[in-house]
């Protein structure tokens, strides 16, 4: 496995490590870096997206967590201090697998902020695993400049398998969800719905949420996530 290729922005006190959607990269917390002056932040371009798409990993979130953790273990950052990891969409589902294995490496977690991911989206004809994976082989198809073929098993271990946010039980952290409450415009449902919402607090009953009066994607330019992150 090639090295990823990261955005870092220097700064100060518990390292911001950053992980973006799944047809996104590093790019994405352009705002979110201009609202956290003096903060670290790291944002990996996670396997198969923009400057990393020809990093190779194993298929499906345990690859992506693969290299991510891969990363912070040869990190100083990772080391000298607490991280507060930040995932949205894909990186939200992504995560809980992450801080599992940070913890478990023996590397300090201040908390986790899901920004609509997570909870598994409410099952249905659209999150067929052979539907998500022809939808998302067009969008690699597309795409194909900046996103990798492995977006379409990505694509299914996210949105067709149960929450992973059970892993995060008996770690001693604040887990905190934000959910937009539109999807992929203002006229679009919202990606996670009240019962993908009670679904994850069931496997993670200690876990805390919101929703905002934003998109998927315009979220991320929502005060309230950095306001989030500022309170760790």
């Amino acid at each position: 496995m090639s090295s990823l290729v990261v955005h870092e922005r220097p700064g100060d006190g518990p390292t911001v490590l950053a992980l973006h959607g799944m047809t996104s990269t590093a790019g994405v917390w352009a705002d979110l870096e201009r609202r956290l002056p003096g903060r670290h932040l790291v944002a990996p371009n996670l396997p198969g997206r923009g400057p990393s798409r020809g990093v190779t990993a194993r298929r499906g979130l345990m690859g992506l967590a693969d290299a991510v953790v891969d990363l912070a273990v040869r990190s100083p950052w990772a080391a000298a201090g607490e991280t507060v990891v930040v995932g949205h969409s894909m990186g939200a589902f992504l995560a809980p697998v992450v801080v599992r294995r940070l913890v478990d490496a023996g590397l300090g977690v201040r908390g986790v902020l899901l920004l609509d991911g997570g909870p598994r989206p409410t099952p249905s004809r659209l999150t067929r695993p052979l539907v998500v994976r022809a939808l998302f082989s067009v969008v690699a198809l597309k795409e194909r400049s900046t996103l990798s073929f492995r977006a379409p098993s990505d694509a299914v271990d996210c949105l067709t398998r149960p929450t992973r946010l059970g892993v995060l039980n008996g770690l001693d952290l604040p887990v905190h969800l934000i959910a937009a409450a539109h999807g992929a415009g203002p006229d679009k449902p919202e990606f996670l719905s009240g019962a993908s919402i009670d679904e994850g607090l069931a496997a993670l009953p200690r876990m805390t949420w919101e929703r905002l009066d934003a998109t998927h994607e315009s979220m991320l330019s929502h005060p309230a996530v950095a306001e989030a992150v500022k309170r760790w």
